[in-house]
């Protein structure tokens, strides 16, 4: 089965204990609604811009709150879907996780919403690669990272999300399950 693979430093101690201290004064404040929501759509927009600039989309910050207001920006049709798609999901994800439990399908489903006219052949939107890629620089050609390979992604989703759904996922500190998620 998976077990994932990582070691605790100190500033990562650090970073889980600042959230757990964030969130407890989140929850014990009273926060005046209309604040909720603006916080709560910054975090939003936030999140989008830094995942998809992670995947190598150049839109600004300030290019993906526009986009998030429903205001049309200059840059390529590719870059503006991307970002679309995550903001959609990121709101609709809530509603996801009430009805489905997380397996291979709604990981697909996810998938699919996200790559969305984003992946030059339709096919791959909620399917596993059936190419091998790599992570690095087109300039440099410096492979940083070089996933699996590509027959070997449905049995390791598999093992993953068995392991969501064991005891040990749910002993594992949450924001910790979410960045081995993600």
């Amino acid at each position: 089965m998976f077990k994932p693979n990582y070691s605790i430093t100190p500033d990562i101690l650090n970073n889980l204990i600042k959230t757990a201290e964030a969130k407890a004064l989140l929850d014990n404040a009273y926060l005046v609604p209309k604040w909720e929501v603006a916080l709560r759509r910054e975090a939003l927009i936030k999140n989008a811009h830094a995942s998809t600039a992670i995947e190598g989309n150049p839109l600004s910050l300030e290019q993906v709150s526009e986009l998030a207001m429903g205001r049309d920006i200059m840059a390529a049709r590719k870059a503006k879907a991307e970002v679309l798609n995550y903001l959609k999901v990121l709101e609709d994800l809530p509603k996801l996780a009430e009805h489905e439990k997380i397996t291979e399908k709604a990981i697909l489903k996810i998938h699919k919403l996200l790559t969305a006219d984003v992946l030059e052949n339709p096919a791959d939107c909620g399917a596993y690669r059936n190419r091998q890629v790599v992570i690095g620089n087109k300039l440099t050609g410096v492979i940083t990272f070089r996933p699996p390979d590509t027959e070997d992604v449905p049995v390791l989703m598999k093992e993953f999300v068995k392991w969501l759904s064991s005891k040990d996922a749910p002993e594992t500190n949450p924001v910790l399950t979410a960045g081995i998620s993600h």
